[in-house]
């Protein structure tokens, strides 16, 4: 059984790189870069159940929505295809009860490939998929007793997400992108959906 899991775990990703790759094969090369900073809404799907593990005692978890920023450094391979490094930080979600008051910020560091579908005019629809290294950093205040938890742990990540680049000129654009993060390992009680809107540079 768990070999069959891998070679779909496998499977998945040659799949992904073979779509990644091959719309790029004969696509005429632009070989330009860009920077850009986005700001958002990070909508909580945090695990409550598993993040209540934490806890020598059962505790009942329902986090809020947070915000966040990223900044992206990308690289325009050709009409159809760019990589991107990004650096995400997430804002704490929080929980405030009556027994315990709980955050969790998350630090993103990710590789995106973009998929894009060239239009005419100034609107550049495109698809997004990344890998990347998450850490999260709890922090848990206990009130019946007064002790404090903190946690920092490490893993990695999945993200996929779809969105538009919206061209106000030959080098500036903006971009508005609905995505899906997803932790993976010890972080896989983090994940969540994000709606940003962004300015980049291209030069």
């Amino acid at each position: 059984m768990k070999h069959q899991a891998k070679q779909k775990t496998v499977f998945f990703y040659c799949t992904i790189l073979m779509l990644l790759v091959l719309p790029g094969i004969h696509a005429e090369e632009t070989d330009s870069r860009y920077l850009g900073i986005s700001l958002g809404s990070m909508f909580d799907q945090i695990d409550d159940k598993k993040s209540a593990d934490h806890f020598y005692r059962p505790v009942s978890l329902n986090f809020d929505n947070t915000f966040g920023f990223q900044i992206r450094g990308g690289y325009v391979m050709n009409n159809y295809i760019s990589a991107e490094a990004m650096l995400e930080y997430v804002f704490p979600f929080e929980t405030d009860s009556s027994t315990e008051k709980v955050e969790i910020d998350v630090i993103h560091l990710a590789l995106q490939s973009k998929i894009r579908y060239p239009q005419q005019g100034p609107i550049q629809p495109y698809g997004l998929i990344g890998l990347g290294i998450m850490n999260t950093q709890m922090n848990a205040e206990i009130s019946f007793d007064g002790s404090n938890i903190q946690e920092t742990e490490w893993g990695f990540s999945t993200k996929i997400g779809a969105g538009v680049d919206i061209y106000i000129t030959h080098n500036i654009f903006s971009n508005l992108e609905l995505s899906w993060t997803k932790g993976m390992g010890n972080v896989d009680h983090v994940q969540y959906p994000a709606f940003i809107v962004g300015g980049n540079y291209q030069f």
